[in-house]
């Protein structure tokens, strides 16, 4: 099996090439610089480790880029610090685990063997909502085959209540998942933006106003063409 360990400390690289090689995997060593990028498209690597504390935005470039260019590549967190917030970011980022330091070689290699045995799927990338598709790879949602154009926050707000139709979603709730916790936002910042969700669907009625909660989408099924 071929490992690509990306790891900006040369002493915790080595020590997991070390291991890893001990146990004959094959390692390739790379860092935050990604200059494996090329042989990723080329399908040589199994398996990825990837530190998760290079930074939030150089971690989801990275491990979008695996995801996209090979969906079957499993990849491993590794982190030494962080909060369960940065762990389960990069799980919802498309990471199939995270380990953190320190940690026996045992666990290490029974979390590999544990993600390589996981069965390939094809996994549908479209969420469907009536006459309503939300691509959410390329972030666009379509409706009668014509694009609606939404801003970054009002897709994510859309696909968060489209993910989890037929329940109420408090406001707290949608803070927490659609909103950095970094950004200032307003009382109304949410309403607002819902606002301009219904008028650019252009159908009043698909999100539901739950008083005293929040919001609620209710599953549709798409009209006889």
């Amino acid at each position: 099996m071929n490992i690509l360990i990306i790891e900006n400390s040369p002493t915790l690289s080595q020590l997991l090439q070390k291991a890893l090689e001990s146990y004959r995997y094959n390692t390739t060593l790379d860092d935050e610089n990604f200059q494996s990028k090329s042989l990723i498209s080329k399908k040589i690597f199994d398996f990825v480790i990837l530190n998760t504390n290079m930074g939030k935005e150089l971690t989801v470039e990275i491990l979008d880029y695996i995801k996209k260019t090979d969906k079957d590549t499993k990849v491993l967190g590794v982190c030494n610090k962080g909060s369960w917030v940065e762990k389960v970011d990069f799980l919802n980022h498309g990471g199939d685990d995270v380990l953190t330091y320190p940690f026996p070689v045992q666990e290490l290699l029974a979390r590999i063997q544990s993600l390589i045995r996981r069965p390939k799927s094809y996994v549908d990338e479209n969420l469907y909502l009536g006459d309503y598709v939300l691509d959410t790879k390329n972030r666009v949602v379509t409706k009668d085959e014509k694009d609606i154009n939404l801003r970054k926050k009002e897709y994510s707000l859309f696909e968060y209540l489209a993910r989890n139709k037929n329940r109420a979603i408090s406001r707290c709730e949608l803070l927490d998942h659609v909103w950095d916790y970094r950004e200032y936002v307003g009382s109304n910042t949410i309403d607002v933006h819902i606002k301009r969700l219904r008028d650019k669907l252009e159908d009043k009625n698909l999100i539901n106003t739950i008083h005293g909660v929040g919001y609620k989408i209710k599953a549709k099924k798409p009209k006889a063409s």
